[in-house]
């Protein structure tokens, strides 16, 4: 049972009396019209339908002209005829935080004038702490999580969970007592606008509230869905080339640039995290941030020629950070912010920092001297455009492949950095996995060397003898991070990479490719009113319903059973434990006799199969006669048969987060006391289904055991963990003629999806494919990097 210890006296709630998103929605001008036109400026529900899809369209204002001049739509008899008309109504919408453009003085020349576009950040941040979609999602306060009541081990998951927002709290003397701290995310990156023509880039800020902040902390489960729209574009940093004969003093130039924009841009929280501020509830890069010049770490005082070390180096501010590489800025946006550290709000990221690292070292060491993908048309080195997909499937199964064909010393290396990538993404982290972690990174440099002495790491022309990779640096500081602010999965930029999209490019393709800035100011402007005016729209007139969900079998299964008849018995949708079983409603085939199944399917001893297992489950105390009359004969002759059967789980670290839904393979019966996921292997074993069956009752007559979905599966034999893969070898288990040993399994005790990995020796078969790999092989390996779930599944029962 874990413990948790909160913050006493903090997120007080000092009014109920507060501003609600309706209430600020209804201070508009216009509020006096919606009394009686609830949809005004639109004279109904339904032209306002047809308004918010014309401008949420990527058509242009003379494709909407010609759409509005359609004789079936002007027989509509809407209020606007063009495309003017329809953006002027919109504009009379109520609007979100405003943007300003300033012009920023220079004493050096440049190309063009310094124009910075930006709203205050704090409005920002009130219009996600007031949007009513957060409303059920958000945290208050600081608190300390423990495994157990002893408060021996601690658990690192949301912000507030971590050191940092503890020590903030306690440092806050000057706010008043109740009062919380309030925490922000800044994401900022160069977004090229154009190809081809122009080459225009625009460097965006995002400021989105933490995944866990103070007042209001959106979650990270929330925060970190891109459908949430929890980031909010704040400013668009000035891109300029300064005139400057200097090309070095041309880049501290645009260094301190935005620096100073981040200043005028960041001021107001600055004031907010002084002074405190009073919020209704809604009932670059890191170099450059950091000011140190290339080849050096934003995070320690290490610099290239030590990225390589076993072990982490101090912390870079404040201690000495004069004589380091700095990068020319003498103001740093961040000089006068209270607690403010870089080595605390730059943390190790996920997309780059891992998967991208992966991609760029850990793969291309490998390919040279052991072996390449063939599952890639042209060889994996052909890869061009490489998606996060394609890095998912990578790392999926290179420790697998690499294990037999690559010298031991050198898979373990691998294996070790693969590893710390899963177990540093894991959602909840405890002291003893981040002691794992940081045991496997040492296993890592331990082990190291084997890779130059191989030639494997290389550039486009020479050898590589030098560890000067700042990735690899950034690892040591994985353990310290977590601690100070939580799992560092939330930090991942796929949330802010993808609203670069939305906020940039996106807007961007509206404009006359003529001065961009300002139209993608107006552009998000109006969607921010649409969007807000239909939040409010569903408030008022049918309560609010947002949520999009992945299919939830859980709840069909419910249902189902709560139906009395109206669904087919037995139900195709049932849940065993924390997982739900849906077949498909009609059968692949039905109503086949028992041996035109097994000749069918080559099933030999599918008969003596249901045979042994009605004998068993009779064996477990089945009260009432025997099911069957003769050890060889059945109580049915028919049955239904399917080929697929889905399965869904909930999460490993939350049961109320529903995962998507996979075709797994069945597990054979198991004592009750063993449950997936929590058990691991324990009590469980591997197969491959072959078939999914249904008996059907002979005429007159009813099969009375409970489990009536069957499934013809092959056993493997789980062996030992394999030393260097640091997987469990899997074999296929088989009579003494070689035939593969077959089973009967109640569908009921499908636990997980899982894959193997053909062990395929120093040398694979050319003549094997993914479709006859796991047919012909030996051998295999239980691949736990196929996904996270079975992955901390193995782990935290090892």
């Amino acid at each position: 049972m874990s413990a948790e210890e909160w913050y006493e006296g903090a997120g007080t709630c000092y009014s109920p009396d507060g501003l609600t998103f309706l209430d600020l929605f209804d201070t508009d001008e216009y509020a006096e019209y919606r009394k009686d036109n609830l949809f005004y400026p639109f004279t109904s529900k339904e032209e306002w339908e047809i308004a918010d899809f014309l401008l949420r369209s990527p058509l242009s204002m003379a494709a909407i002209n010609e759409f509005l001049a359609l004789p079936m739509i002007r027989g509509l008899k809407l209020s606007f005829s063009t495309a003017k008309e329809l953006r002027s109504r919109a504009e009379m919408l109520p609007k979100g935080p405003s943007w300003k453009c300033q012009i920023i003085p220079s004493l050096h020349r440049t190309k063009n004038p310094i124009r910075l576009f930006w709203r205050d950040p704090v409005e920002c941040l009130e219009a996600l702490f007031s949007n009513p979609l957060f409303h059920d999602k958000l945290d208050f306060v600081p608190r300390h999580v423990y495994t157990a009541a002893a408060r021996l081990t601690r658990v690192y998951s949301e912000w507030l969970i971590g050191d940092s927002a503890w020590e903030f709290q306690a440092l806050q003397s000057q706010v008043p007592r109740g009062a919380t701290i309030l925490g922000t995310i800044l994401s900022s990156n160069k977004t090229n606008i154009t190809t081809m023509t122009g080459a225009r880039v625009a460097h965006p800020l995002l400021l989105g509230c933490d995944f866990h902040i103070s007042l209001t902390n959106i979650r990270m489960q929330t925060c970190m869905k891109l459908s949430s729209r929890a980031f909010l574009l704040t400013a668009l940093l000035p891109i300029l080339q300064y005139l400057h004969p200097n090309q070095w003093m041309r880049g501290v130039l645009e260094d301190r640039l935005i620096h100073q924009c981040l200043s005028i841009v960041l001021k107001p929280l600055m004031i907010a995290a002084e002074i405190g501020i009073m919020m209704s509830d809604p009932v670059g890069n890191a170099c450059m941030l950091a000011c140190v010049c290339g080849k050096t770490s934003p995070f320690t005082m290490a610099s290239y020629l030590e990225f390589g070390d076993n072990f982490r180096h101090p912390e870079r501010y404040f201690d000495g950070c004069a004589i380091y590489r700095l990068n020319g800025v003498h103001a740093p946006f961040w000089q006068d912010w209270p607690f403010a550290c870089p080595s605390v709000f730059l943390t190790p990221e996920a997309l780059h920092h891992w998967h991208k690292q992966f991609f760029d070292h850990n793969l291309q060491w490998c390919i040279a001297p052991v072996t390449g993908y063939r599952h890639y048309y042209g060889r994996i080195t052909k890869l061009k455009q490489v998606t996060g997909r394609v890095h998912h499937d990578l790392q999926r199964y290179i420790v697998g492949l690499i294990v037999s064909a690559a010298p031991h010393q050198f898979a373990i290396a691998i294996h070790a950095l693969m590893d710390v990538q899963y177990m540093s993404q894991s959602p909840s982290l405890d002291d003893n996995l981040l002691a794992s972690i940081d045991q496997s990174l040492l296993t890592f440099h331990q082990n190291k060397d084997v890779i130059m002495t191989l030639g494997a790491w290389t550039s486009m022309k020479t050898t590589i003898n030098n560890w000067y990779i700042p990735k690899l640096e950034l690892m040591q500081s994985i353990s310290a991070s977590t601690c100070k602010v939580g799992a560092l999965i939330q930090w991942s930029v796929d949330a802010t990479e993808h609203a670069h999209v939305s906020k940039i490019k996106e807007p961007a393709q509206q404009t006359n490719n003529n001065d961009y800035d300002p139209q993608i100011c107006r552009h998000l402007d109006q969607q921010e009113k649409l969007r807000q005016f239909a939040i409010a729209m569903t408030l008022k007139s049918e309560g609010l319903n947002h949520t999009r969900v992945t299919t939830n079998y859980f709840i069909k299964a419910k249902a189902a059973t709560a139906s009395h008849g109206l669904c087919p018995h037995p139900p195709r949708t049932f849940t065993a434990g924390r997982t739900a079983i849906h077949l498909n409603y009609s059968p692949t085939c039905t109503g086949m006799k028992i041996d035109d199944v097994a000749d069918e399917f080559n099933i030999l001893d599918l008969h003596d199969a249901i045979s042994n297992f009605l004998d068993a489950i009779h064996g477990f105390g089945i009260s009432g006669r025997s099911l069957i009359d003769h050890p060889s004969t059945l109580p049915f002759d028919r049955v239904q048969v399917w080929h697929t059967v889905r399965l869904q789980e909930v999460s490993f670290h939350d049961p109320c987060i529903i995962l998507p839904v996979q075709t797994l393979h069945a597990s054979p019966p198991c004592p009750e006391e063993y449950e997936w996921p929590q058990s691991g292997l324990r009590g469980h074993t591997i197969c491959e289904v072959q078939l999914i069956i249904c008996p059907m009752a002979r005429r007159g007559s009813r099969i009375t055991w409970r489990d009536q979905y069957l499934c013809y599966v092959h056993s493997m034999k789980v062996g030992a963990v394999h030393p260097v893969a640091g997987m469990h070898v899997l074999k296929h288990a088989k009579h003494v003629d070689g035939t593969p040993v077959g089973n009967i399994v109640p569908l009921k005790q499908m636990c997980a999806f899982i894959s193997m990995i053909p062990e395929l020796g120093a040398a694979a078969d050319a003549w094997l494919t993914k479709e006859t790999s796991t047919h012909y092989s030996l051998s295999f390996f239980l691949n736990k990097y196929f996904n996270k779930q079975l992955y901390y599944a193995l782990y935290h029962a090892s």
